[in-house]
């Protein structure tokens, strides 16, 4: 049975990338071994970053909590920050989540599921208005399975 809550997914370097609401808003969760996964909230506080001699994270500015990417090389970055709109640290093209077709897909999964995204959307949130259609006129209704 496919999970209602989920609005994106994507396979990078092996791994699967969940776009899923949650009660506090849209997360990232990536998948290992198809058993454990992590999730981090998209949004404002989210970017990647990557620590001298160390592997690449999607960490929340706070510092947690943060999901490892210890397999991928900078193109296979490139993409989880595109497809999420994730910041990456240190670079100068700031990429945002409501840029990002993980933003597109969300919108559309707002529409299909009203009732769960305003059962999701009475707390603090690092996208703003994501529950609301109003939000980003520009995002049309297209569909991509």
């Amino acid at each position: 049975m496919p999970d209602r809550h989920q609005f994106y997914r994507n396979e990078i370097c092996g791994r699967t990338f969940i776009g899923t609401v949650c009660a506090d808003g849209p997360y990232l969760k990536m998948l290992e071994n198809r058993a454990y996964d992590h999730r981090v909230p998209l949004g404002s506080a989210l970017e990647i970053s990557k620590p001298v001699g160390r592997h690449y994270y999607a960490i929340c500015k706070d510092n947690q909590p943060r999901i490892v990417l210890p397999m991928f090389d900078d193109e296979e970055i490139n993409v989880v920050s595109r497809e999420f709109g994730i910041p990456i640290t240190g670079r100068l093209q700031a990429l945002s989540f409501t840029e990002s077709p993980a933003w597109k897909a969300l919108k559309r999964w707002v529409k299909r599921h009203p009732d769960i995204a305003r059962a999701c959307s009475h707390t603090e949130s690092y996208v703003p208005g994501w529950h609301s259609l109003d939000s980003n006129p520009q995002v049309q209704d297209i569909h991509i399975d």
